[in-house]
């Protein structure tokens, strides 16, 4: 049995699991010191090394996590963004302007969270001609008067402390093209993290054409060098073929056929076919999206429903606007499955995908995916016949703690019926909306991510939010801010929250991106693997696996495949309950940085 080593820092005030009756989740926003900020992006990021999730608001707005006696669960959050050095790198000459996301992730693997900010350039961006809505045109040629200001990707270095810092000659400022999505994930199993991306339109509304995904390989301090070719990844800009460059509007990884090995997938918008990049394991990519069935459904006629005047598409635009992918082993059964989420309108009909629960056959099935959301439950209903579904961001969470994983639909961008939906997943894996019980009522919800900002056992869930393609009446009065979803579900279920520490190079990444994490309890297997990313314009969550246990109030066995190039093992027993735990790649010492009382429980909590 291995050794559990107890960190105590310092006591807070009982935050019992046990919140009484009532909404699943409160809006604690305000009280938490970040409400009133106009925010689309937004993630947790541990930004300071306190093991407390901080708080990025869009690209140049930092919140410290810290204790405050009126906040909610005793913790609150401070305005850090001069002290960060965002001020200085995001609003001045040397800062260049402005980023479309952000991304966190270790990249020189000293044990803080450093940055990638993503710039949207559009370096072919067409003229309009005058008084018309077409691309101005010279001997035949289509004029570009896009003025280039210089604008580019690039890498920010945290100096421990929370400050940041531009790194010169990162190696990802170039090529500059439409970044739209990331993930930090290392393919090669090397030690230091990769970064891949995600790239659209080259002339958005005029073309077809769209820029490859690059994969940027991370060869150690920080910097990058850019082998998309050299992976296999490469695409070509002509349209219509599967190996056509797609506009890629949402990135991901997981290790879908459980070889050990991180695979990518693409979220084509434009209704063209996603991507499943397989990793082979010799540092190259073979593209599987047709064998699989991720590429889109089974309906592929590109035909309309009628009455829509519209001409037949072509086979290569009869698929999905597809802006995630939600990666996660949701039935328990050792494989990992994905939610997609899509733009979708009434009159597309068959020449476009829904959003789809995707159930992984296995290995018996050569690793395919089955659709099956409407028949788990999975159901949307629209007041009228005329609808729209913009699911902008999905993502799991088991918000009652109760072993199953529950999905999360923040949708966006049109006036009808676009909310943050939760459906429930019972023990016959079908799911129920529970989004009243769950106390949302959030229109058009952007920017989506999870972690336990209090440290009280349970998921947590921040946004911001638009008012896009509103009408002028629903406008009126909205307050475009950020939400801070507090999970208060008062149903006394036990929790393990594991966090894990690579040694770095020749090993496993400092942050454990790309580990499989497995815990027994109550006669239950549940896996979880550690993302660095995953969604629209980078979606990203706090990396941790959290694990909800129900009545189980210990883990039999905890097991963590660390992403090195062995697929090193850990294995601990007989692990008790309602903690925040530590482990370090290569010790046999787990340690219990937090422990949080039992519904009802009495005195302080342990931690930090």
């Amino acid at each position: 049995m291995r050794r559990l080593l107890v960190v105590v820092s310092f006591l807070w005030g009982c935050a019992s699991l046990e919140a009484g009756e009532g909404a699943w989740f409160e809006n604690a926003a305000g009280r938490a010191g970040i409400g009133g900020v106009k925010t689309l992006r937004c993630r947790f990021a541990d930004i300071d090394g306190d093991r407390w999730p901080d708080v990025v608001l869009g690209t140049d707005r930092v919140y410290r996590n810290e204790p405050r006696e009126a906040g909610p669960g005793g913790r609150g959050f401070e305005d850090v963004t001069e002290r960060a050095g965002f001020e200085r790198i995001f609003r001045s000459d040397e800062g260049r302007g402005p980023a479309s996301f952000c991304l966190a992730g270790d990249v020189d693997n000293d044990g803080d969270v450093d940055l990638f900010v993503a710039r949207n350039c559009e370096p072919e961006k067409p003229a309009q001609g005058p008084g018309r809505n077409l691309p101005a045109e010279k001997e035949g040629r289509m004029v570009v008067d896009w003025k280039d200001p210089g604008v580019r990707s690039a890498i920010l270095l945290n100096d421990g402390r929370g400050r940041f810092s531009a790194l010169p000659y990162a190696g990802v400022a170039e090529p500059a093209e439409t970044t739209c999505a990331a993930v930090f994930v290392d393919v090669d199993a090397d030690g230091l993290l990769d970064l891949f991306t995600g790239n659209w339109y080259v002339s958005y509304g005029w073309s077809y054409e769209a820029y490859p995904d690059r994969l940027f390989k991370g060869v150690g301090g920080g910097r990058f060098v850019e082998t998309t070719s050299r992976a296999g990844l490469f695409t070509v800009r002509r349209p219509g073929y599967r190996n056509s460059s797609r506009p890629t509007y949402g990135v991901a990884h997981c290790d879908w056929n459980n070889d050990g090995r991180q695979d990518l997938l693409v979220c084509a918008y434009g209704r063209r076919w996603n991507n499943l990049w397989r990793n082979d394991g010799d540092g190259t990519f073979t593209e599987v999206g047709f064998e699989t069935g991720f590429d889109g459904d089974a309906a592929r006629s590109g035909a309309y429903p009628e009455g829509i005047r519209r001409s037949k598409e072509a086979p290569f635009r009869a698929n999905g606007n597809t802006f995630s992918a939600a990666p996660a082993d949701f039935d328990n059964d050792g494989d990992i499955d994905v939610y997609i989420g899509e733009i979708t309108h009434w009159w597309a009909g068959p020449s476009s995908d829904r959003s789809e629960l995707l159930v992984n056959q296995g290995a018996k099935e050569g690793w395919s995916f089955s659709r099956e959301g409407e028949a788990r439950g999975i159901v949307r209903e629209h007041a009228t016949g005329r609808w729209n579904q913009g699911d902008l961001h999905v993502g799991w969470l088991d918000a009652d703690n109760d072993g199953l994983l529950d999905l999360v639909i923040a949708s966006s961008d049109y006036p009808d019926d676009q909310f943050l939906r939760l459906f429930r997943q019972d023990e016959d894996h079908r799911f129920e909306d529970v989004t009243s019980l769950a106390g949302f009522d959030w229109r058009n919800p952007t920017g989506m991510s999870f972690g336990d900002f209090d440290r009280d056992g349970r998921t947590d869930i921040l946004l911001g939010n638009n008012n896009m393609r509103l009408t002028k009446e629903q406008k009126k009065g909205r307050v475009l801010e950020a939400a801070l979803f507090r999970n208060v579900a008062g149903t006394g279920n036990h929790f393990l929250t594991v966090s894990l520490a690579g040694k770095g190079e020749g090993a496993s990444n400092r942050l454990g991106i790309g580990a499989r994490v497995e815990v027994r309890a109550g006669g239950r297997v549940q896996v979880r693997e550690i993302r660095g990313g995953g969604g629209h314009c980078g979606q990203q969550d706090e990396p941790v696996a959290h694990f909800g246990l129900g009545p189980a109030d210990r883990v039999e066995t905890l097991r963590v495949r660390w992403p090195d190039r062995e697929g090193t093992v850990q294995v601990f027993t007989n692990v008790e309950a309602d903690a925040f735990v530590l482990v370090r790649e290569g010790d046999d010492t787990l340690e219990i940085l937090r422990r949080v009382p039992r519904a009802g429980g009495e005195g302080g909590e342990e931690g930090f």
